[in-house]
């Protein structure tokens, strides 16, 4: 069965292909499950956190400091920042870069109302903190194409409505007793992830030099990755892919990768896993017939490829409705 898509519509020719494949990744985002809790911290503090997959902080009062494992440089977070750290890992937050281990405080729980106090005697930083497990984690799209870290901030003059309105809503589910405040919690911070992203294209989309977006902008390499985003059960090829966006194999194949970060074929694959677990996780259709809709000439092949990117094989992927 062809996936739908907005991109699979004619619209490649109508000018409009680059909005229609953001709509198409926005609208592919699906959260499984939400963890969020509430700090209350007294300088001097520390945290050291690790997310298995994405991660959220915003300062809702106060100031911190984050550093991220991998990134160069501290980033200074001030009352009403919200960062994002899409693929989570490791990373420590505290008070000043000059706060010493020995004031690192351990978070190893919360009270009822999914709030945590700790550290020293002065200035107080409230955090709220969460860790999103997006849907197909090991393939979404999205994790290719997000930078390691999303800083929004929040500028006392042009304050963005969308966040503090989504931050509202959750600490007011989070303060509530009422049935089905978690389940309120994670549509909303699907919400709140998918108004980040959507915020990071709007920002990043015409100045990005390198990376994904870059490869958008360009005219050839973006309408190749709206063909394949658009119908990833065909089966492309570099020659197919050069032919229809009219350069040369040799050059489609080069450019591709260099502004993209991997070779046309290895995004195509991961695409392909990508809309397999969707329909292992949404569907009863047989193994069989995902593997060929996913371009496999066998289940076992299927099976070997998805496993590799998944970490289990399909029909645990299913059991298990996630990742």
């Amino acid at each position: 069965m062809k996936r739908a898509s907005p991109t699979s519509s004619g619209k490649l020719t109508s000018g409009h292909w680059r909005e229609d494949l953001f709509a198409d990744l926005l609208q592919s985002i699906r959260l499984c499950s939400t963890v969020y809790f509430r700090t209350e911290l007294r300088a001097p503090w520390g945290l050291t956190l690790s997310a298995r997959g994405a991660a959220f902080h915003i300062a809702a009062h106060g100031s911190c400091w984050l550093e991220v494992e991998g990134i160069a440089n501290p980033v200074q977070l001030w009352q009403g920042d919200h960062v994002i750290l899409p693929r989570g890992g490791a990373h420590l937050i505290r008070d000043a870069l000059t706060t010493q281990d020995a004031d690192l405080v351990k978070c190893d729980g919360w009270d009822a109302r999914k709030q945590f106090r700790g550290g020293g005697n002065g200035p107080i930083t409230q955090l709220m903190c969460g860790s999103l497990r997006l849907a197909n984690g090991a393939t979404a799209p999205l994790l290719a194409i997000l930078p390691p870290l999303l800083h929004f901030k929040q500028p006392a003059a042009c304050p963005m409505p969308w966040l503090e309105a989504t931050v509202l809503k959750i600490l007011e589910e989070l303060n509530s007793d009422r049935p089905g405040a978690e389940a309120v919690v994670t549509r909303l911070a699907e919400t709140l992830f998918i108004q980040a992203v959507r915020a990071f294209f709007e920002q990043n989309a015409d100045f990005d030099r390198s990376g994904w977006l870059a490869a958008l902008r360009d005219k050839h390499m973006g309408r190749a990755l709206a063909l394949m985003h658009a119908e990833p059960e065909k089966p492309w090829t570099i020659s197919s892919l050069a032919d229809r966006v009219a350069v040369s194999r040799s050059v489609f194949a080069a450019k591709f990768s260099q502004l993209v970060g991997e070779p046309p074929l290895r995004y195509l694959t991961g695409l392909r896993l990508n809309s397999a677990a969707t329909r292992l996780r949404s569907t009863e259709d047989s193994l069989k017939t995902i593997a060929a809709t996913a371009g496999y000439d066998s289940v076992a092949a299927f099976a070997k490829a998805f496993k590799r990117h998944m970490g289990t094989t399909p029909g645990q992927y299913r059991k298990n409705r996630g990742p």
